[in-house]
């Protein structure tokens, strides 16, 4: 009974590993100043338009978030970190929740699902803005 339970508990521990997305010993390239390079290698898939703050919407403000991320080799945004936010504070957490949510897939030529350093940047323009020069000029939209 015992063996029994042994077999069926390793069977299930080596199941699961094989399920473990494989982590890649590729260093990633940093393409934060091409950003038209990342599309060399991965092509997005899946974008996910950020929320726009009720506040923000009523105020009639625009604004941006700009990310430095890591697209890895499940073609998942790693770490997003702002580099930029534009007001400060009004958009960041809109932003992050779409920006993890984002997926992309390898191109034909990146085999080796070469991860890739890259930045993104997310606007967040209404009409009528009242600081529309200032958003223009802050995230060059």
């Amino acid at each position: 009974m015992n063996k029994l339970l042994l077999v069926v508990v390793g069977g299930f521990l080596v199941g699961g590993c094989a399920t473990v997305p494989k982590q890649s010993t590729l260093t990633a390239l940093d393409l934060t100043a091409d950003k038209a390079a990342v599309n060399n290698y991965w092509i997005t898939y899946r974008k996910v338009a950020p929320e726009y703050p009720q506040q923000a919407k009523n105020d009639k403000i625009s604004g941006c978030v700009e990310f430095s991320l890591l697209i890895d080799v499940n073609g998942r945004a790693v770490e997003p970190t702002i580099i930029k936010a534009f007001p400060e504070g009004v958009f960041d957490k809109q932003a992050d929740n779409a920006i993890r949510k984002w997926l992309w897939v390898p191109t034909k030529t990146n085999t080796e699902r070469q991860p890739v350093l890259t930045t993104i940047q997310q606007d967040f323009v209404v009409r009528n803005s009242q600081n529309a020069k200032a958003a223009y000029d802050a995230c060059k939209i």
